[in-house]
């Protein structure tokens, strides 16, 4: 006798009873699992932002651990109207005087009656070289024509060509592109059919035209010039009113004369960059401190513990940057030689302070001496902590293996999660062979005790009375 549905023959819900046992057999197995995967996945969220947190840390070392944060210099002029001033970082400290008796100018020339263009050359030459511009009644036959040769000439030394209309006569202009007495131009027509009327210019010199009328044919704007100038008295002169080669590693820019009243140019140490470099610092250690702190500390109104609470590694992290931001370093020529001589102390919770007057004090007075204590190799404090982060977060480094740790126990809470299912799936097909084989037993039971109370019924005289 077969039974072709489960729990019909001994009337159990085995249907139901074996899901059920299974589901209780994988309970405690189930939860064991998922309460080690939260616990890895906080585990893992944690490292991940202890990672962060000291990667920022180290970003925020970058300034003082570079020397020429240290370097930065700022460079001014008592009047910027007169002159203007720039340094670079390699420039001494200093001051220096400017009087300034003229500036360079750039020549500038108009033609003093229309230019009629025939054909012929026109040249123009100063001490760097000479350009010519062909005239003929194809070729720049106009005025405009002219100045776009001019000006578009591959070979031009340094002019620049306009047009300017006098009670309706156009005239050129001439204008150097560069001052100096050196860029003075020499300008000479040379005519082939002898009605060219262009004339020579040079220091003024006046050229007889075609018909042989003496003329100066060229009005002189502005003269090409030298700036004359004085650095602490000592008299100078400058092609460019941009002096670069008087002060090493400086810029002064002539801007207005003003003979007999000097300025002053200087050139001081930068020390805003520094202090923002020192706050960033502590900016940066504090947030640290923080998530260290609350990643290792332990409520005890709530009783809920931080995920990294007694962990061997955040505590070494710790250990090791704070020892080496409180330790003293070697500088017998300075009297700042830990963070706590500049102005810079600990807190109970673990964070730094900075007292603004103290660090001040230390900039004004010792300012190699500050420059040391960060940034000296290989005693500076900045980069002893920064090959402290290096070792915790370079490629493959510590934090790194601990992250792949981590993973790799999640990948296996995924195995076993696979093992259980296959633990379940056969007690599952036990289970249900064990009820089936007593639900058939039972029906045959049943069906045996049927057959026995047929049969008893249909003795002779015998009667059995049904209760």
């Amino acid at each position: 006798m077969s039974i072709s549905s489960p729990g019909i023959g001994s009337g159990i819900d085995i249907q139901s009873i074996v899901p059920s046992l299974v589901a209780a057999e994988r309970q405690p197995t189930l939860s064991r699992l998922a309460q080690k995967e939260a616990s890895l996945q906080a585990e893992l969220s944690a490292v991940g932002l202890l990672k962060s947190a000291l990667s920022e840390f180290q970003s925020k070392l970058d300034g003082l651990k570079d020397t020429t944060t240290f370097s930065n210099r700022s460079a001014s002029a008592s009047d910027t109207s007169i002159a203007s001033f720039t340094a670079s970082n390699d420039v001494a400290a200093g001051s220096y005087s400017l009087e300034i008796t003229s500036l360079a100018t750039a020549q500038k020339l108009v033609t003093m009656q229309d230019y009629v263009v025939s054909e012929g050359t026109l040249e123009f030459t100063d001490a760097g070289g000479s350009f010519s511009v062909p005239l003929d009644s194809s070729n720049n036959s106009t005025i405009e024509s002219l100045r776009d040769e001019i000006n578009n000439a591959e070979d031009n030394i340094g002019v620049t060509a306009t047009i300017l209309v006098v009670n309706g006569s156009k005239r050129l202009v001439f204008t150097a592109n560069d001052t100096g007495a050196e860029n003075e131009l020499t300008i000479s027509g040379t005519s082939t059919s002898g009605d060219l009327d262009i004339y020579d210019y040079n220091s003024g010199t006046a050229i007889p035209d075609v018909n042989g009328d003496v003329a100066s044919y060229y009005d002189q704007v502005t003269a090409a010039t030298d700036a004359v100038f004085s650095v602490d008295g000592q008299s100078m002169t400058s092609a460019s009113n941009v002096i670069t080669d008087v002060i090493p590693d400086t810029t002064i820019t002539l801007k207005e004369a003003n003979p007999g009243n000097p300025i002053t140019l200087s050139v001081s140490t930068d020390t805003s960059e520094v202090r923002n470099q020192i706050a960033g610092m502590i900016e940066g250690y504090n947030e640290l401190v923080s998530l260290i702190n609350k990643q290792t500390s332990y409520n005890a109104d709530t009783e809920v513990a931080g995920t990294l609470i007694g962990d061997s590694l955040i505590n070494s992290i710790e250990q090791q940057i704070r020892r080496t931001l409180t330790s003293q370093i070697s500088n017998p020529d300075s009297d700042y030689t830990s963070l706590t001589s500049i102005g810079i102390t600990t807190n109970s919770d673990g964070t730094l302070e900075l007292n603004n007057e103290k660090l001040d004090t230390a900039l004004e007075t010792d300012y190699a001496g500050v420059s040391t204590l960060f940034s000296s190799d290989p005693e500076g404090i900045a980069l002893k902590v920064n090959i402290i982060l290096e070792n915790y977060l370079q490629t493959s480094g510590t934090l790194d293996s601990r992250t792949e740790s981590i993973n790799d126990k999640l990948a296996g809470l995924t195995e076993d999660r696979e093992a259980l299912d296959l633990r379940s799936k056969k007690l599952e097909t036990r289970l249900y062979a064990q009820y089936n084989a007593m639900d058939l037993l039972v029906a045959q039971l049943n069906s045996t005790g049927q057959w026995l109370a047929s049969a008893l019924d249909s003795l002779p005289g015998v009667v059995f009375e049904k209760k």
